[in-house]
């Protein structure tokens, strides 16, 4: 067994009453008594002199009393538990849990029933010495005359924004984790950023600052941070971390230059011209500096991948633009990552009981986590495994590929191997080289054919099947949930597990012989071995690939277990059905509380949306906040900072058809057309499908060209194309969907108007979804209220958020959905929201509110403005006549 403080282990036993005063002794004892004698663990704190005063009995001998006390000890502090068999040699449980402990700074003690004897698993730990911050002059940083107000332009005093950076400096005072709702407009990033900032510096404790969209990450990079660093006091580095493949491998770029040929397919050429040139004058490496969106394909070529990495052992180490990166992040106070990367480095912590060394990211020991809303899906997501088709077949392209009609037929790693091979052959010996060479064509390339010829075969074959029980699923993408009903079938383990098990052979078989290969690698001379070395270490990364394939595989399609959700996704290609197999929690609570939220003394959650009328009831229990010992969770909901009385009108139409009715599309587009026109354009139109989005697209495009006014839709262009173009054309409007409901940031007079098509319930047939809403039914609850509602009201104030970016914004929110007024549940949507200015009713009476609104506005700031539209619309008959 390893423990990270090895020092701390001891070998002869104290007295007890070296260890443990007479009162909190006493207090063991009745506590243990209280307890029939069954095992208790206890929370213990020292004084100076490492005698323990204080006990707190927290919960009995289970995983959960574990998970508790993880969640509340610190260095310094010890566990005490008893054996009540009197027994105190530690078992292998024990041996694993002061593993853990010891790794945090924290003792570990065994006591008999009578408390009259112990051992020390771990010795006690000097308490961690912290300079704890001084909020009221952090407070006064951000008064007027203070050093953030004299240099922000534009600064305005915010309460809000002082009250959140209070309740940040108390958080990493006291060890707490926060949950803060801050209204748009509060100034959030700087409120937990200068606390971050004077805690890493004054403790030497770096601080993660995690944050779900790009966007905030330049804020917070580009804008924040170096204010920040240009007007206070203490000195401070901050860096942002990107994932490994996000950059660019120099060996892969020295291969793709020297024998191009034989890497690189012809339709790939072009694309990968102008990289392997940007290489040469590219700055940091990543491909954010590209001028270009490379094709994922592509761009897997080029880029640097961490199990195909030869560190130190690679002749490009010294340049290589990750590791410079990392280089630079190891001196850095805070660290600016997404969430993604920060669950990345979370489970590679979780899996190696690693806290205090480099994983993914450098060690730190504090965490703010921004846009937290998207923490429970992004969990979710990456806790989960998948097997696709199209990830199989770009696998096994990798290794290998023929092109009949050029004049280099094979490609891969493969043929790049025997290229290699060849040129060396005179220094190999002949039996040796002749066995690779032999082993290479005549078992590795065969059985990478027939494993590609099969996956093909089964991959067409559950198509079929899945389809087959999924005839009336609509939308342009098939999901199926593997129930339980469906996996008891006879026709599920011949039409499903059978092709399975034939795919899972030939993998397994194919992985065989490339361990083989690996093994007559290994015996090439050295000299050999060491021209080989970016080859050999690809080997490997592609080999584990295979492996862990048949192992996400293996696991997806195995025993059903009821805290997973399994399910595949088949969608039309140019090549084909594409399936992916997918497996995620049912919960992520659990992971969350073990990997985040117990081993991390400070956890910092904020988003604008994080209540529903104004509790944090349901965040709390999807991310695992409900179980944290009373006291260590603080909650602040703060308003925001605009006048949304004077700033907003939210217009309610009554009397249109429900959703689900034949008649919404013709009456949406009826309102759509009449709000867009009010608005002249400025508009984003928000949507919960595509097919709805389209279809009213179709509907507006042409009588929305005729008023002047430019229609955008999400999927003609990348997403932040898209905005750009939508930002500079002040007549236009974006038809967009779930994605553009939240991470928009766009102020002024290029929107006006957010329309709300829907309530933005997910789609109930979603795996995920209703995976959670049986297992809710199931134990007696109210899936629709506990689960439904509170997730689609986040969401609908995410697009609420849109509108009001700055205190001189204006506009409307229409929402076109009549289940808001109609239905009990749609208080729980308007009670979330701002006090504004509310119209509802017949729709023509709205709409004239809504236009005396937009008047009373644009009469202050331009009595004689001719409206855009129009000016557009003149233009363009000029056009035509002309």
């Amino acid at each position: 067994m390893e423990i990270g403080y090895t020092e701390n282990w001891i070998t002869t036993m104290p007295a007890i009453h070296d260890l443990i005063s007479g009162s909190a002794i006493q207090t063991v004892q009745a506590t243990i008594q209280e307890a029939k004698n069954n095992e208790v663990f206890f929370l213990a704190r020292a004084n100076e002199h490492k005698v323990i005063q204080e006990v707190m009995p927290l919960a009995r001998g289970n995983d959960s009393a574990v998970a508790a006390l993880m969640q509340v000890a610190s260095q310094g502090d010890i566990i005490i538990h008893n054996h009540p068999s009197g027994i105190l040699t530690p078992s292998n449980a024990d041996l694993r849990l002061a593993s853990e402990y010891g790794n945090m700074g924290v003792g570990f003690y065994i006591v008999n029933n009578r408390v009259d004897d112990v051992y020390v698993v771990v010795e006690a730990f000097s308490k961690a010495k912290v300079t704890r911050l001084d909020t009221d002059q952090i407070s006064k940083l951000l008064a007027g005359g203070g050093p953030i107000a004299r240099n922000l332009k534009g600064f305005e005093k915010r309460p809000e924004q002082v009250r959140m950076m209070s309740a940040a400096s108390r958080a990493f005072n006291e060890s707490l984790l926060v949950l803060i709702e801050a209204g748009t407009g509060t100034g959030k990033s700087l409120a937990y950023l200068v606390p971050a900032i004077y805690w890493a510096v004054q403790n030497k404790q770096r601080v993660v600052v995690s944050t779900n969209t790009i966007n905030l990450q330049e804020q917070l990079i580009n804008k924040d941070l170096p204010f920040l660093r240009n007007v206070l006091t203490p000195q401070f580095k901050a860096a942002l971390i990107k994932g490994r493949n996000n950059y660019v491998c120099l060996s892969k770029v020295d291969a793709l230059r020297k024998e191009g040929d034989l890497l690189i397919e012809s339709e790939e050429r072009e694309e990968l011209s102008a990289i392997l040139e940007w290489t040469n004058t590219t700055a940091d490496g990543s491909r954010s500096d590209l001028s270009i969106m490379p094709s994922p394909s592509v761009w897997e070529k080029v880029a640097c991948e961490s199990d195909n990495c030869g560190r130190i052992r690679c002749e490009f180490y010294s340049r290589c633009f990750f590791y410079k990166n990392r280089r630079e992040a190891s001196s850095a106070d805070l660290l600016v990552v997404n969430h993604h990367l920060l669950f990345a480095d979370l489970a590679v912590r979780g899996d190696t009981n690693s806290y205090s060394d480099s994983a993914v990211l450098p060690a730190y020991s504090r965490i703010v986590l921004d846009e937290a809303h998207n923490v429970e899906e992004i969990a979710t997501e990456y806790f989960g495994v998948q097997v696709s088709r199209y990830g199989l077949v770009r696998l096994l392209g990798r290794f290998y590929s023929l092109r009949e009609r050029e004049k280099i037929r094979e490609r891969g790693l493969l043929p790049y191997l025997l290229f290699k091979l060849h040129s060396m052959e005179n220094l190999i010996d002949l039996p040796l080289y002749s066995r690779i060479h032999d082993h290479i064509q005549s078992k590795v390339i065969l059985q990478k054919d027939n494993l590609n010829f099969v996956a093909g075969t089964v991959f067409d074959e559950l198509a079929v099947f899945f389809e087959g029980v999924a005839v009336d699923s609509p939308g342009r993408e098939l999901k199926v949930r593997f129930t339980q009903e469906l996996c008891g079938d006879d026709p599920w383990k011949e039409g499903v597990l059978r092709p399975v098990r034939q795919l899972l052979s030939e993998l397994r078989e194919f992985h065989q012989q490339l361990l083989l290969l690996e093994r007559d690698l290994d015996s090439l001379p050295e000299a050999v071995s060491e021209q080989l070395i970016p080859q050999t270490v690809e080997l490997t990364a592609l080999t584990d690939r295979v492996e862990a394939s048949a192992s996400a595989l293996g696991e997806i399609f195995g025993p059903p277990a009821e805290d997973k959700v399994r399910w595949v996704e088949i969608r039309d290609s140019r090549y084909g059905k594409l399936l992916t197999f997918k497996q995620a929690p049912l919960s992520v609570s659990e992971l969350l509380r073990d990997r985040l939220f117990a081993k991390y003394p400070t956890v910092i959650l904020t988003s604008a949306t994080l209540t529903t009328e104004g509790q944090f009831n349901y965040i709390k229990k999807q991310l695992g906040l409900d179980q944290v010992p009373v006291g260590r969770l603080m909650e602040l909901a703060l308003p925001s900072s605009f006048n949304y009385r004077e700033q907003v009108i939210i217009g309610i139409p009554q009397g249109i058809p429900l959703p689900e009715d034949p008649a919404f599309l013709q009456a949406l587009t009826q309102l759509l057309y009449k709000s867009i026109s009010i608005s002249e354009g400025r508009a984003l139109v928000l949507f919960t499908s595509y097919s709805l989005l389209r279809r009213a697209y179709q509907e507006l495009m042409e009588p929305l060209k005729a008023l002047g006014i430019r229609t955008l839709r999400q999927g003609d262009a990348p997403r932040h194309r898209l905005t750009e173009i939508f930002k500079n054309d002040k007549t236009s409007v974006l038809f967009a969907t779930d994605s553009f409901w939240e991470g928009v940031d766009i102020s002024g007079e290029a929107l006006e108007n957010v329309i709300l098509t829907k309530l933005p319930f997910s789609v109930p047939r979603e795996p995920i979804v209703e995976a959670k809403v049986e297992a809710i039914a199931r134990r007696g609850g109210n899936p629709f209220l506990e689960y439904a509602v509170p997730q689609a009201v986040i969401k609908f104030k995410q697009g609420f958020g849109r509108l009001i970016r700055s205190k001189s914004d204006y506009g409307s929110i229409m929402i076109f959905d009549r289940r808001i007024v109609d239905m009990r549940y749609g208080r729980s949507f308007l009670n979330s929201l701002p006090e504004c200015r509310l119209v509802k009713g017949e729709a023509g009476l709205v709409f004239q509110e809504v236009m005396r609104f937009f008047q009373e506005h644009r009469r202050g700031s331009s009595v004689e403005r001719k409206s855009e539209c129009k000016k557009k619309r003149e233009e363009r008959q000029e056009l035509d006549l002309a």
